[in-house]
């Protein structure tokens, strides 16, 4: 926690603690072992699980943006993070006895509409409760990445001896243990006023800097698909333990947290820019090695890139939003930007890499190498187009410095 949280401010960083730390928990659970259980339980395929998964992205997509709008709009984060750790609990429960690949793609779906748009909502109320009591909104966060490292190691340990059966009702038990956290979320601050003519979502839209950041950021995030659907797939089907494959997935949370914790001061001194051409630079040689070796070591040294391809994009990406977006549209912002990385990007990355993997295997990351350097020269793009035209994100008069 930062060393200056001001009077009242411990209850705040408690509960948004306590709410990262069950939603990461089922983040590890979902993101590393769930394609597991669709591959094992379900009996799909890698292209399969592409499309079922890409389901859910999609549906972030769509509704991602129209949750945080809500929440801007009314100012109540915590009323509706409740809401959706409640919803997706009963909607996760529908995967118990569907096992048609039409119904598991209308599951997933339905999980998205309420899941995917937590996260954005969430962030967003931690910037604004440590903007209010003093502390810094990458230490809070480093509690969830936190969780995140020790459930997937424990789960990863645990499969090994029980199967990929106990995914399911983990899973389920995450997403309850989420919900029950919600009921001590810190709310929000209500403006003192409200704007006399709210924005529209889509009027972010209409800033060719803001898409372009959008583009940028979706490209290296989407570049991630391939990893976080069929990775360990591919790594168990080539030989290795569920054990081994779990602890590669927790080196890279591993290296997300040496990011937050140690070098976000680093990169605090460089351009949103320039992160993200870092970010996009360290995916891209990532996915090379990911597409040249299954052997362990290798693995385990490209894997510290995490911290970078993930890492480094989200920070520069959320720092160009936080700096040049008016405040009572930041919910907003985010959810499109989560709409962006993680919804049209993921499904993007999803199915290109899906198919890719069907046809080539491991060979199917340099596709996500691609779209990492595609992200790259949009994002130098935007910074040109900063240097040359002194544009902010939006319509809002200051200088950009993206």
């Amino acid at each position: 926690m930062h060393g200056s949280v001001a009077a009242g401010g411990l209850r705040p960083w408690l509960g948004l603690s306590t709410f990262y730390t069950a939603s990461f928990a089922a983040l590890a659970v979902y993101m590393q072992f769930f394609p597991l259980w669709l591959h094992q339980e379900r009996g799909l395929s890698g292209a399969q699980i592409a499309v079922v998964l890409s389901a859910q992205t999609l549906a972030r997509t769509i509704a991602g943006p129209l949750w945080s709008h809500r929440v801007d709009r009314s100012g109540r984060p915590r009323r509706y993070l409740r809401l959706l750790a409640l919803a997706s609990t009963g909607v996760f429960a529908l995967f118990a006895g569907t096992a048609a690949l039409p119904l598991l793609w209308g599951a997933a779906f339905l999980f998205g509409v309420v899941y995917s748009p937590m996260h954005p909502i969430l962030d967003a109320l931690a910037i604004q409760q440590g903007a209010r009591w003093g502390f810094a909104f990458g230490r809070v966060r480093l509690v969830g990445s936190l969780s995140f490292l020790v459930v997937v190691l424990a789960v990863g340990w645990w499969l090994e001896r029980s199967g990929a059966s106990a995914v399911f009702p983990l899973l389920l038990a995450c997403l309850a243990a989420t919900a029950l956290a919600g009921l001590v979320l810190p709310e929000g601050a209500a403006p003192a006023a409200p704007p006399p003519e709210p924005a529209k979502w889509w009027s972010l839209l209409r800033s060719r800097p803001f898409v372009l950041l959008l583009v940028a950021s979706s490209l290296i995030q989407g570049s991630h698909a391939l990893y976080y659907n069929l990775s360990t797939v591919h790594w168990i089907g080539a030989g290795m333990g569920e054990n081994q494959a779990a602890v590669l997935w927790a080196e890279g949370v591993l290296a997300e947290i040496v990011l937050f914790f140690v070098a976000r001061n680093v990169l605090d001194g460089l351009r949103p820019t320039t992160v993200l051409i870092v970010g996009a630079a360290a995916a891209a040689v990532r996915w090379l090695v990911l597409a040249s070796t299954t052997s362990f070591a290798p693995l385990l040294a490209a894997n510290w890139l995490h911290g970078l391809s993930f890492g480094a994009t989200y920070l520069g990406a959320l720092r160009a939003l936080d700096r040049r977006v008016p405040a009572h549209q930041r919910a907003t912002a985010q959810g499109l930007l989560g709409a962006a990385s993680s919804g049209i990007g993921m499904v993007l990355g999803a199915l290109l890499g899906g198919f890719a993997y069907a046809r080539g295997s491991g060979l199917a990351f340099l596709t996500m190498a691609a779209l990492a350097l595609a992200g790259a020269g949009l994002a130098l793009r935007l910074r040109q187009r900063a240097d040359r035209d002194q544009t902010p994100l939006t319509s809002s008069t200051t200088p950009s410095s993206a």
